[in-house]
């Protein structure tokens, strides 16, 4: 079974909670936690994009430069601090 693009979203936002990551780093990491379910299907690469374009258009994350990550009421929902 091939991932959902709203799963991928819970992923990216789950990675962006531990704090700034690039895209490379997203893929890497999405990819190892869908190798351990077998459910990965597709250019994922490709689908890791278009959801953080979508999370970029919603407000929910922040694009600096190719740097992702997590608005401050994202973050402030996920129990993570903001540094300075």
């Amino acid at each position: 079974m091939a991932a959902s693009t709203v799963h991928i979203d819970e992923m990216i936002l789950a990675q962006l909670a531990g704090g700034d990551r690039r895209i490379l780093s997203l893929v890497v990491s999405i990819r190892n936690v869908l190798n351990r379910s077998g459910s990965v299907k597709g250019d994922l690469s490709a689908m890791v994009k278009s959801a953080l374009r979508k999370l970029v258009a919603a407000g929910q994350v922040v694009d600096v430069d190719g740097v992702y990550s997590l608005t401050s009421v994202k973050q402030s929902q996920a129990g993570v601090s903001s540094h300075p």
